[in-house]
């Protein structure tokens, strides 16, 4: 089947979890609720984000983890910040309260705060690919 190359537009599932394996926010995982019928369900399959390589829709690192995967392939990607949520301006943006907040606390340690010193923090996302249109 097509691989990811650049150029190409995908439909992609996350989840996006600290270092240290604390959640937080995920797209199409079922970890999330997302409203369909009129009611509250897990979004597993449910929903998705359309990535076009290339972009930065998506950091970076990410982008580059995604060239030559193939549709159904899921990959795990530990992200230091320099290929990370800074190079495509934040996005995808959580849209939960609990992960817009997990994402401020992410900036405060990236920059310091208090006598917390600047901290190199990486992000860790599970990706999968659903579909592939080069």
């Amino acid at each position: 089947g097509p691989k990811v190359k650049d150029g190409s537009s995908i439909e992609l599932i996350y989840s996006i979890s600290t270092a240290s394996g604390q959640y937080m926010y995920s797209k199409g995982f079922g970890y999330e609720k997302v409203s369909f019928g009129g009611k509250q369900q897990s979004d597993l399959g449910l929903d998705s984000m359309r990535v076009l390589i290339g972009e930065h829709n998506v950091p970076v690192g990410i982008e580059s983890a995604l060239i030559g995967m193939g549709k159904g392939e899921r990959r795990r990607v530990e992200l230091p910040p320099g290929v990370g949520f800074e190079t495509s301006n934040w996005q995808p943006e959580p849209i939960t309260r609990r992960g817009i907040t997990q994402i401020e606390q992410y900036k405060r340690k990236l920059v310091g705060f208090g006598s917390q010193p600047p901290f190199p923090a990486e992000t860790v996302w599970d990706i999968e690919v659903l579909g592939i249109r080069n």
